[in-house]
């Protein structure tokens, strides 16, 4: 398959490099001024990968092919979105005059008002959705630091707006599947992207509070509580939106009384992997999580719904 990946950061890097190692014909769009280092010095990866229930630790230069330029003839089967969500409008102007005939696979957090944006750009039988939750990691002075789970909770999720599990969808599966990136097709994609949002804001602002990582986190069942209430006040404002996330069997955990989730919370993200996924991203996200914690607030304002952890964890951290 020949496939775009839009933005060099750590998951598009690492999806791109283990795609790539599957035998697919990868290319990275960047922005101007990127695309002659790369392509002098290639890109340092540092991978721990815990798949296959080891640690296995790897060290490679990452040479794909580079555009900074994406003509609307391209030849592109998939154009795969992995950058921040801090500038959408940005990408989508470029996905909206160069496209071509590709399908768009948008891979990032994504809240209501992205779905919107999104709906005025691209026409709505040219894109899908998915979430690269088998990979994590962050920048370093060298390159990449970049982390293969190998948790069962991991996977690379994919689905269409409409529920149908379609040849394309298929096809993008099969090829995550050749790069062991463990492919999981969703019948109700937006429903489990929206309260996930909720959910990494939440949890993501407890973890800057405790410190920037999940071990001082998970030490402090005070901010743990926190974490745990503002994901609520998050997924309220779903509701209040119009979707439930209790109706994807994982968020119900948050619903659970505290001291039942409290605990289950921290043997979840007890996981070495987890944690080093986290803590990468969140060393190099902080204004990705600020926006989301933001824009939920926001929509929790017009909606009605009150937010006091969630205002609380925002004025803690970036006040």
């Amino acid at each position: 398959m020949k496939i775009l990946i839009f933005g060099a950061g750590v998951i598009g890097c690492t999806y791109g490099w283990q795609l790539t190692e599957a035998g697919h014909d990868i290319s990275f769009l960047v922005r101007k001024g990127k695309k002659m280092p790369i392509e002098e010095h290639g890109i340092h990866i540092h991978c721990t990968d815990y798949r296959n229930g080891g640690k296995v630790e790897a060290e490679t230069v990452f040479r794909p092919k580079v555009l900074d330029i994406l003509s609307a003839d391209n030849d592109f089967e998939y154009i795969i979105v992995a950058t921040n969500n801090l500038h959408p409008e940005e990408v989508l102007s470029v996905l909206k005059e160069s496209v071509g005939k590709a399908h768009i696979l948008f891979f990032q957090n994504i809240w209501y008002d992205d779905l919107e944006k999104i709906s005025k750009y691209i026409s709505p039988g040219q894109y899908f959705f998915g979430f690269p939750f088998m990979a994590g990691g962050g920048r370093n002075e060298k390159g990449l630091d970049t982390i293969i789970s190998g948790s069962g909770y991991s996977k690379t999720m994919l689905g269409e707006v409409s529920g149908e599990i379609t040849p394309r969808v298929r096809k993008i599966a099969d090829a995550m599947d050749d790069a062991g990136m463990k492919p999981f097709i969703s019948g109700q994609i937006i429903t489990w992207l929206l309260p996930h949002c909720a959910f990494i804001a939440g949890l993501s602002a407890g973890v800057l509070k405790a410190g920037g990582t999940m071990e001082a986190f998970l030490k402090k069942r005070e901010i743990v509580r926190e974490a745990i209430m503002a994901v609520r006040e998050g997924f309220h404002v779903c509701s209040a939106m119009g979707t439930d996330p209790k109706k994807e069997k994982v968020n119900k955990l948050y619903y659970l009384p505290m001291f039942i989730c409290i605990p289950i919370v921290r043997k979840v993200f007890n996981d070495e992997a987890m944690q080093a996924m986290f803590d990468g991203y969140l060393r190099n996200s902080a204004k990705d999580v600020s926006r989301m914690l933001g824009d939920i607030l926001l929509q929790g304002e017009q909606q009605g719904v009150k937010a006091v952890s969630l205002r609380r964890l925002q004025q803690d951290i970036f006040s």
